[in-house]
């Protein structure tokens, strides 16, 4: 083997959402590992060597290659499969429908890195696990989707990772396969972010923000400004006769509208950013490996803070702005409190 190269088996944990999944052996794409990779070392060698291009993205200097010699298990796409389906990696997930299917490899693949320079092989020695554990792949990876491990590592060495994650890690749950594993974060995110209308759960999220600092949420916000969104008996809920709503669910990712259906009607009230903010991902993603879902945060949050939208419906606009405070691991360790969903992983 050359000296240049270093080399290491992965293993796939959940399916990876791949817009080439009807081609033999698609799997892990080179073209989105780089990129993703150099950003990660980068932040962690504060001296790596790293070129400029044109557009001034700073970019390392090696090259990737990924192998899987085994043809993949391509895995219908949400909304589409049917009862009669007996290909047991099938799973319709029930939050999203994206046009392309997913994929799940059959054997473990190899990933090589080639490079001359010996301090960057150094890097990608030290640093590709930590990197594997807290990435995913592919299109929702937030959810879960597209996590990939090297095959052989020790639980001990994932353990230590995760304790040295820039911010506390949660354990969701156990599962028994990935298909039960995305069940019980879709099941999970929506008591988070949004409720549950059956059995009807308030959104943590909601109720955290009502408790901590008496504000109410946009959809509140949404009724009273648009009346004609509103159908059936139940009531917009109430934060203490809050006198202040902000746009609080942003803060776990941005959505170009609200839904309503009064009377069988769709109604759609639009939202657009006044800071030129297009897309911002949550700042939570689930790592699902091993039988155990994990929840892992970035600090991402703190930059949609106090940003003002406007929402839209009919040619009528409303302005309301995102919370100008809040602490997602103080969410989260309320969620654990108050719900026994999550546990602090010590």
């Amino acid at each position: 083997m050359s000296k240049f190269k270093k080399t290491f088996t992965l293993k796939q944990h959940t399916p990876m959402i791949h817009f080439q999944s009807d081609q033999s052996g698609a799997t892990l794409r080179a073209t989105e590992l780089k990129p993703k990779f150099d950003r990660f070392l980068l932040e962690q060698v504060e001296d790596i060597p790293f070129k400029k291009n044109a557009n001034g993205h700073k970019s390392l200097d090696y090259k990737v290659k990924i192998i899987n010699k085994q043809n993949s298990i391509s895995t219908p796409k949400a909304y589409v499969n049917n009862k009669k389906e007996r290909d047991k990696t099938a799973y319709q997930a029930p939050y999203f429908a994206d046009a392309h299917k997913s994929i799940l490899a059959r054997d473990n693949i190899e990933i090589e890195f080639f490079s001359f320079n010996s301090q960057i092989r150094d890097a990608i020695s030290k640093y590709i696990d930590s990197f594997l554990i807290y990435e995913n792949f592919g299109t929702r990876q937030n959810k879960g989707f597209g996590s990939f491990l090297r095959a052989d590592i020790k639980d001990n060495e994932i353990k230590k990772i995760l304790s040295d994650h820039q911010n506390p890690v949660f354990l969701l749950d156990k599962y028994s396969d990935y298909k039960d594993a995305f069940k019980k974060i879709d099941t999970f995110y929506k008591k988070l972010k949004m409720g549950i209308n059956k059995p009807y759960q308030k959104s943590l999220l909601f109720k955290y923000i009502c408790s901590t600092y008496n504000i109410g949420w946009e959809k509140k916000f949404i009724k009273n400004n648009f009346p004609e969104v509103i159908h059936g008996d139940h009531q917009p809920i109430v934060c203490q006769n809050d006198q202040e709503f902000r746009y609080i669910r942003a803060v776990l990712g941005l959505a170009e509208h609200n839904e309503f259906r009064p009377s069988g009607r769709k109604k759609q009230v639009r939202i657009k950013s006044k800071n030129n903010i297009e897309r911002f991902k949550s700042p939570i993603t689930f790592k699902v490996f091993n039988k155990k879902i994990y929840l892992l945060f970035d600090n991402s949050y703190e930059k949609i803070l106090n940003k003002e939208f406007d929402f839209s419906l009919n040619g009528t606009t409303k302005s309301i702005k995102t919370p100008n405070k809040f602490d997602l691991y103080k969410f989260l360790k309320f969620v654990e409190t108050n719900e026994n969903l999550i546990s602090e992983v010590r």
